[in-house]
């Protein structure tokens, strides 16, 4: 399989998503520093929750409209609220106005409207593939967002600070630039999907509250929720308890060079940015000819234990060692488990689904977070063993889904992994 094979309206998405993940990471993450320094600590927690619970209410909403009005649609209206709200967010940030509140309530549109994107985003990328494809996809999209949020963080570490105003003008200049290649270059999507299932299709009218409850009702679908968050809470321990640990704990002399446990945190980070640049296409390729099952198993094994060793080891190659590995097991896990996931979804209510999906998301921060706390009562064994715990139920909770559907073997995706 080759890029120039894949549906029109996938290509323009990966394009499009490498470019706003890349204005979003040299934004958002330091947002949270910059509400801290202008009305303290405490008020900027407040804050940012009351971000996070406005985006959920959104995203939930969103889902419900994306299978009744159109991707499409949704997409259109949400880029031009972005529009607005970052043109006004830069502006309360220029060298003529400056205004911290304008810039919160903006912000706090800006990330509600992404919220809105997302579920139908997501609709699309199904509604336009098949399941032989979408192994591709989901590890090209992987590799392609890692790449952005890696270029997008040194940028906003570069510029955030003396330069809010240009980079608040450059997202919304991305986002004017995606919404015209949404309005002229991309298809409806869902009209394709549903064209032969009318008679399936729910009512317009009926309550969003029913829509959920059905969703939440589909047990294959939970359990793969629910193996999310456990796993995806992992990942949140590494710059949370795993970067605390290593900062108190850890301290190494290798030729000469001191080591410094946040110098020790930063090699982690740089040996898996450079691992998923340099391996994913090509480790996809590979793994091509092995099942769901296995891949996904033999993943979240080497991903558990990985974890488990950071929590717990002060050994600089034994770091090095799980960093490489941990990388190792997401790409082979994190894939699959979003191909298996968009083959169990009904085509009717796909945006739904994928807007609960994205719950987990919020649900693993919060343990990514407790993660931190617990790790001030708990012992570094004690949190080796909850990695493992919390590795071990993830699987468990992916394996349980797939009983209740068949899966297919993996597909073949790609026969060179050039775009």
């Amino acid at each position: 399989m080759k890029f120039r094979d894949l549906q029109s309206n996938i290509k323009i998405r990966l394009y499009t998503d490498f470019i706003t993940d890349l204005s979003q990471m040299a934004i958002f993450p330091f947002m949270a520093i910059y509400f801290s320094s202008q009305v303290g600590q405490g008020i900027a927690g407040l804050l940012l929750t009351l971000n996070v619970i406005c985006s959920i209410l959104a995203g939930l909403y969103a889902g419900y409209l994306s299978d009744r009005l159109g991707r499409k649609k949704v997409m259109i209206f949400a880029l031009i609220i972005q529009i607005g709200a970052l043109t006004i967010m830069a502006l309360a940030n220029s060298p003529w106005f400056l205004s911290v509140w304008v810039t919160y309530f903006m912000f706090l549109i800006s990330n509600v409207s992404s919220s809105v994107i997302n579920p139908a985003a997501s609709a699309m990328i199904i509604d336009s593939s098949t399941e032989k494809e979408r192994p591709y996809i989901y590890s090209l999209q992987y590799w392609s967002g890692n790449i952005a949020i890696s270029i997008g963080a040194v940028l906003g570490g570069l510029f955030f600070e003396s330069g809010r105003f240009i980079l608040f003008c450059m997202f919304a200049l991305v986002s004017i630039v995606t919404l015209l290649i949404i309005i002229f270059l991309i298809d409806e999507s869902m009209k394709e999907i549903h064209a032969h299932e009318e008679n399936n299709k729910p009512s317009f009218s009926k309550s969003i509250f029913t829509n959920y409850l059905n969703v939440i009702k589909d047990s294959k679908f939970m359990f793969f929720v629910m193996g999310t968050v456990f796993v995806l809470s992992l990942e949140f321990q590494l710059d949370k308890y795993i970067a605390v640990r290593l900062k108190e704990e850890f301290h190494a002399s290798l030729f000469g060079f001191e080591i410094t446990g946040i110098k020790m945190f930063s090699l982690i980070i740089l040996i898996n940015t450079v691992f998923v640049v340099v391996a994913t296409l090509h480790l996809s390729k590979w793994l091509s000819k092995f099942s769901h099952k296995l891949i996904l198993t033999i993943g979240l094994v080497i991903y558990s234990l990985s974890f488990s060793a950071l929590a717990v080891s002060n050994s600089f190659f034994i770091l090095v060692g799980a960093a490489v590995l941990f990388t190792l097991g997401e790409l082979m896990y994190s894939p699959i488990k979003q191909t298996i996931l968009a083959g169990m979804i009904p085509d009717h209510a796909r945006a739904s689904y994928m807007a609960v999906d994205s719950l987990s998301f919020n649900a693993a921060m919060l343990l990514g977070s407790l993660g931190l706390t617990i790790g001030a009562v708990l012992p570094s064994s004690g949190m080796a063993v909850l990695y493992l715990i919390l590795g071990f139920v993830g699987l468990f909770c992916f394996r349980s889904g797939m009983k209740h559907k068949k899966t297919t073997e993996y597909q073949p995706v790609a026969n060179e992994s050039h775009l």
